[in-house]
């Protein structure tokens, strides 16, 4: 009976070992099958970290948008470089008397395609039958302020300019307060050409000059709907020049001190258009004054000129109106 009971109890103790090392089995497949428990502490910390990343990048953002908006705010409230006032002589005769050696230099600055021929219409001229320059423009529109200063250049070498006012370009447009001038009560006299400046509007925007019935009637045969326009004898039409950003922050006494420099990059869009507006009006005086459409880069010019294809009348209104809607889309 003793050695029975003795088997029974090894018996037993065989089992409960068996038991035991099942469950330790268990445990240990339970703990390499179940998926990892984060403590509460190190959740949190792990969703902190994600909020901070994102308010960061909020951060980040807000802090772009101010900065634009403060040079934004900058660029048209600070005070402008120019003036807005009577003529200046000192700036009037350096635009005027710009040395031949800086016209010859420069060329046409790097200007492509700011003229283009017409066909199809009659010559314009004035009442003594002199070759006219009409320009439409605006005091608001920076596109005609940039326009202004070759302009002037071009035609002081056909003519003589005794009085041009100082003005700004619209302080909320393109380019805020490009220093220029305007054509309201400018005197300009010239034995070879009939210069005729309309100012449209004023600095505001507002009903400055009002076109004739015949230069109504020029608007409406190339559809022209902004500024600037420039016909040159019914033979060439011109719009923008250049960029008026090229003469930011600059007075007008800035811009004229550079005319020296051919290799200013004020200079050279200025230089550039001066020298493309000569060689067109030196095409319809019959280069006249020879002095002026003989020399320099202004022969080479005019051939190009020639060169390019004429536009029909339908179509070129069709460039006009185009890059009317471009410069500036005030409308007649």
């Amino acid at each position: 009976m003793a050695k029975k009971k003795s088997n029974n109890t090894s018996a037993s103790a065989t089992r409960a070992r068996a038991s035991r090392q099942a469950e330790r089995q268990q445990r240990l497949k339970n703990i390499r099958t179940a998926p990892p428990v984060q403590s509460t502490q190190k959740v949190r910390k792990q969703a902190a970290r994600r909020n901070t990343s994102w308010w960061w990048i909020g951060a980040i953002i807000l802090a772009c948008i101010i900065i634009v908006g403060v040079f934004v705010f900058i660029s048209y409230n600070q005070k402008p470089a120019g003036v807005i006032g009577p003529t200046d002589q000192t700036v009037l005769k350096a635009v005027t008397t710009v040395k031949s050696s800086v016209l010859e230099d420069v060329n046409t600055g790097g200007l492509q395609n700011v003229i283009t021929p017409i066909k199809g219409q009659p010559p314009l001229t004035g009442p003594n039958g002199k070759p006219e320059i009409f320009y439409y423009g605006a005091e608001f529109c920076p596109y005609c302020a940039a326009d202004r200063w070759s302009m002037v250049v071009a035609l002081s070498r056909f003519g003589t300019f005794s009085q041009l006012p100082q003005s700004l370009s619209s302080s909320t447009d393109t380019a805020p307060n490009t220093s220029t001038f305007t054509f309201v009560n400018s005197k300009y006299t010239s034995s070879i050409i009939d210069f005729v400046p309309l100012e449209n509007e004023d600095r505001d925007g507002k009903p400055l000059q009002e076109p004739t019935a015949a230069q109504q009637q020029l608007l409406q045969t190339f559809k022209v709907t902004g500024y600037p326009f420039l016909d040159i004898g019914n033979r060439y039409q011109v719009g923008a020049l250049y960029d008026p950003g090229v003469l930011a922050n600059l007075s007008q006494k800035d811009i004229a001190s550079k005319l020296s420099d051919p290799n200013d990059t004020v200079t050279k869009n200025i230089i550039g258009g001066a020298n493309y507006l000569t060689a067109a009006i030196c095409a319809v005086t019959n280069n006249q004054p020879a002095d002026v459409c003989t020399t320099g880069p202004i022969p080479s010019i005019i051939q190009s000129l020639s060169q390019k294809g004429s536009v029909p009348i339908n179509n070129q209104a069709d460039i006009v109106h185009n890059l009317a809607l471009i410069v500036d889309r005030r409308r007649v």
